[in-house]
């Protein structure tokens, strides 16, 4: 038995996506464009990808800079964000390090991204 129905899973999907549309924050999103990358090298030259994307952005803060994510971000489910793709939100860009999608009683609502500041040189 489910525990919300189909329309009500839409609602909440729904819910979520006005929430993060709300926020008014957009990033673009940069993906490398070689194909053959080192293990482990962070230089890869990327491109931006498609058009500016909705997310709500939230800087970590410095008392939990231990876990070593410098920010988080929420965005549509149907976001084509891939880990270790990077997105610039603002004048920083960030490389992805994890991409979780986000479920309430098993609709997907939007996914959550964890962010490593790209430090360039």
């Amino acid at each position: 038995m489910a525990l919300l129905s189909p329309n009500e899973q839409a609602e909440a999907g729904a819910d979520v996506r006005e929430l993060i549309l709300a926020s008014a924050q957009t990033a673009t999103l940069l993906r490398a464009t070689t194909g053959e990358q080192l293990y482990g090298t962070d230089d890869a030259p990327c491109a931006p990808v498609g058009e500016p994307f909705p997310l709500e952005f939230i800087p970590t803060p410095a008392e939990d800079l231990a876990q070593k994510i410098d920010a988080t971000a929420c965005v549509l489910p149907e976001a084509d964000v891939r880990q270790e793709d990077r997105i610039q939100v603002g004048a920083e860009i960030y490389r992805v390090q994890t991409v979780k999608e986000e479920r309430l009683f098993g609709a997907i609502t939007h996914k959550v991204i964890r962010l490593v500041k790209h430090h360039v040189g």
